[in-house]
């Protein structure tokens, strides 16, 4: 018998430990999905505050504390997450990424970084909280294409 499962669900257990660690405010959550989790949900596909995608925000620079995303975890968007990440470190001094992935650049530095840990070999689930350096306010905008 063929059985479908659901690759990730949000569960009760990653709400209540992602609340907890976040705590800026006020905080934008990108690709929210159908969460109503942060001051301003944003989703290009689900009902959400904003509907934008996760790279070409319409906020202004320096509008919220945080910035969240948990994106789509498919190969496809990796060379979607450093354009997120321009964004979210142009609007908020501090970003948050849930995925298999971490962004490395000079203008911004992991500070934190958790990940969930399954039994058996599987790929590593990973929230990595990224901080805007404070030299970087004094850089003209945008931050330009050397990641």
């Amino acid at each position: 018998m063929t059985r479908y499962r659901e690759a990730f669900s949000w569960t009760r257990s990653i709400d209540e430990f992602v609340q907890w660690e976040v705590t800026e405010a006020p905080l934008l959550h990108v690709c929210s999905g159908r969460s109503e989790w942060g001051d301003t949900t944003v989703d290009l596909f689900e009902p959400a505050d904003v509907k934008a995608s996760w790279t070409d925000l319409p906020f202004p620079d320096d509008s919220y504390g945080a910035v969240f995303a948990d994106p789509p975890w498919d190969s496809g968007h990796k060379m979607e997450v450093a354009a997120f990440m321009r964004e979210a470190m142009r609007i908020a001094p501090v970003a948050y990424l849930m995925s298999p992935w971490v962004y490395c650049a000079w203008w911004t530095r992991i500070t934190k970084l958790w990940w969930r840990e399954f039994p058996g070999v599987n790929t590593p689930i990973l929230l990595a909280r990224y901080e805007r350096p404070a030299q970087l306010t004094l850089l003209p905008s945008p931050l330009g294409s050397a990641d």
